[in-house]
């Protein structure tokens, strides 16, 4: 992680998400003591009309310590709604809990909207379910965070969320790009799913290396957040084949190392056995990798 340091000046932060933290937080503490490290990043998920930050984010807080990263799901609406102003009085809540709490709070509204699966991705005609044309979302991106600054939310920090992956099928990042006075960090999602479907198996860097230079010509200063990151376990059918050829423990060693990536200056795990076994400690040789990465970033 040397070259990483020497070339950003910042120690690189590691965070994660864990399943069922929300609902119980000793499950975070729990995987900071599997993985031998207090980490500075934690994740979770809110859904359309759940008001934060609150009580929940300052337990996750620490104090200030560590910083809290919220997905938030824009629910059944269309980009143009948001910019017409219809839901201005549920924004405005979410300015009043914001102005109300003591720290910055990091927040990615239509998180992976480039991709086409989603039911919000812009597309040229406008036609998802849920979403609207490129102009049309960076419209509705741009009223969210004008309209919550001007109502005293300054310490919510904007992630701009695309997932890693740029197949044909997906939204290019520069044709809804909101604009960086409306962007303070720039964020990527990406899995090594492992099968033939998904590209077969594929290594940190190939996942994420052309998407990560997309973004940052978008922005030349921004700070990357890899916002959720996994592989699946190869040696067990987890909803891919058995693939003894490869080793989740390498894959975990070289995406710590974020190669390629200098700008990268966090990076949040997705621990969850959900699509894949996700985990890290899906193996012990996995586990133990992980466990030897983030004390080399530390």
């Amino acid at each position: 992680m040397a070259d990483h340091d020497a070339r950003t000046g910042r120690p690189l932060r590691v965070g994660a998400y864990v399943q069922g933290m929300q609902e119980n937080a000793a499950a975070f503490a729990d995987f900071e003591a599997l993985v031998g490290r207090q980490l500075e990043v934690a994740s979770y998920f809110y859904g359309f009309g759940d008001v934060f930050p609150g009580a929940t984010e300052l337990g996750f807080s620490d104090g200030g310590r560590r910083d809290v990263l919220l997905s938030w799901d824009m629910g059944a609406t269309r980009f143009r709604q948001w910019a017409r102003g219809r839901y201005d009085p549920y924004l405005r809540q979410i300015a009043a809990a914001a102005k109300a709490y003591p720290y910055p709070v990091y927040v990615r509204p239509w998180p992976e909207m480039n991709g086409d699966w989603q039911d919000f991705q812009p597309t040229r005609t406008g036609h998802r379910k849920h979403g609207g044309t490129y102009r049309e979302f960076i419209a509705a991106w741009r009223h969210v965070v004008s309209y919550t600054r001007k109502h005293g939310a300054r310490n919510i920090r904007w992630v701009f969320n695309p997932t890693a992956d740029t197949y044909p099928q997906t939204t290019r990042v520069s044709r809804i790009w909101p604009g960086r006075k409306y962007v303070d960090v720039l964020g990527l999602d990406g899995y090594n799913w492992g099968d033939s479907g998904h590209g077969g198996w594929r290594s940190f860097r190939q996942i994420f290396h052309t998407q990560y230079h997309r973004l940052t010509r978008l922005d030349p200063h921004a700070p990357v957040w890899v916002c959720e990151f996994g592989s699946k376990e190869p040696l067990v059918d987890d909803g891919a084949p058995v693939d003894r050829g490869h080793s989740k423990a390498s894959w975990l060693t070289d995406a710590l190392s974020v190669p390629g990536m200098p700008r990268v200056e966090a990076l949040v795990y997705f621990q969850a056995d959900k699509e894949r076994d996700w985990r890290v400690n899906s193996s012990q040789g996995a586990l133990v990798a992980f466990q030897q990465g983030v004390a080399r970033v530390g």
